[in-house]
């Protein structure tokens, strides 16, 4: 077998792992699939690659095959050289979120003590979903599934009393467009549920949040792939996103129309000097403040090819120093509420 003969070979050799500039990369022939959600010792019903940079291009290699029971010995060389992802085929996508479907039903089973692992799974079923969604010709059917997978991750935070710190842990480290929208879905239900706030309304702030960068499926590729700064009229374009995804969700979603109203302010500030109507706060959705406030600090705390990931407190005291025209850009209690919910982690 070509992933036998590989595994046993390639692992001795040794070789770099890079971390790649984002694109805009959703009907790329390989998608990232993250170590934390395989089931050692059973069977696997696709074909994983390994990515290996050989000096001049990426090319993937067999690591893992079809039909194979995946034995945890296989793992732990990639653990400990910092990989933390397989790459699966575009064509095999529905296999791998069914895969992703029977360990979530295999962990049910073992109770409580995986909720972790429950939770890690649910991000990535979550992530390829939306991947899926934002290719798809047809949304409505795709964001549905979405919206029941946030239901899910309601109910596991309800259920096992999820601390922030284990949010915090199985968030990704590396932007992606779905990565990010998974990672601010995943404060967002956290944060509201911290504040008290009902399952319904939980459900709505992390349903919006999987859909604020919804719009950037439809800015230019050269805009969103540019290595440096954007021009004033790049920039302009670039700032339409949020009324494009609420366009692009209408009729589509079972959100209300708040979910609507936030995924078009995501980007207000508290001074009102935000993009795209420059709403003051007093105009806003009362939710706004805090997906503004979480989509920042996710951006901030996770790995871009322009600079590395900041330290949550090097975040937290820069976003304190953020001054618009007219004020604070983001609201000081909403701040001081997530500072609290961070000191729980």
């Amino acid at each position: 077998m070509r992933a036998q003969h590989f595994r046993q070979s390639i692992l001795s050799l040794g070789f770099k792992v890079f971390h790649c500039q984002p694109v805009r990369d959703w009907s790329a022939s390989y998608i990232p699939l993250n170590l934390r959600v395989l089931m050692a010792g059973e069977r696997l019903t696709f074909n994983l690659f390994l990515k290996i940079n050989d000096g001049e291009d990426f090319k993937y290699f067999p690591y893992m095959e079809e039909g194979e029971v995946l034995d945890a010995k296989w793992l732990a060389p990639l653990a400990r050289m910092d990989i933390k992802h397989l790459y699966f085929q575009q064509k095999d996508l529905d296999q791998v979120l069914a895969y992703l479907n029977n360990h979530l039903q295999l962990l049910e089973m073992e109770g409580a003590a995986q909720s972790k692992k429950k939770l890690n799974v649910l991000g990535e079923h979550l992530n390829l979903t939306l991947r899926q969604t934002f290719s798809a010709p047809r949304l409505g059917p795709h964001i549905k599934l979405a919206e029941k997978q946030v239901d899910r991750i309601i109910e596991e935070f309800n259920r096992d009393k999820l601390s922030p710190k284990m949010v915090w842990e199985i968030l990704y480290r590396n932007y992606s467009l779905y990565n990010h929208s998974v990672n601010v879905c995943l404060l967002a239900v956290a944060m509201m549920l911290f504040l008290g706030k009902s399952n319904r309304e939980s459900r709505l702030l992390g349903s919006a949040a999987l859909f604020i960068d919804l719009g950037m499926t439809r800015i230019s590729e050269r805009i969103l792939n540019k290595a440096g700064g954007l021009t004033p009229e790049e920039w302009e374009e670039t700032k339409k996103h949020p009324l494009i995804g609420k366009q692009m969700l209408r009729g589509h979603s079972s959100l209300p129309a708040e979910g609507g109203q936030l995924i078009l302010e995501h980007h207000e500030n508290a001074d009102g000097s935000g993009y795209p109507e420059g709403l003051s706060l007093t105009r806003q959705h009362p939710w706004t403040r805090i997906l503004r406030l979480l989509d920042a600090y996710d951006a901030f705390t996770t790995f871009r090819p322009h600079r590395p990931a900041q330290t949550p407190f090097a975040t937290l005291k820069f976003l304190q120093k953020q001054e618009g025209p007219r004020g604070p850009v983001f609201e000081p209690r909403t701040l001081m509420s997530f500072i609290r919910f961070l000191a729980l982690a």
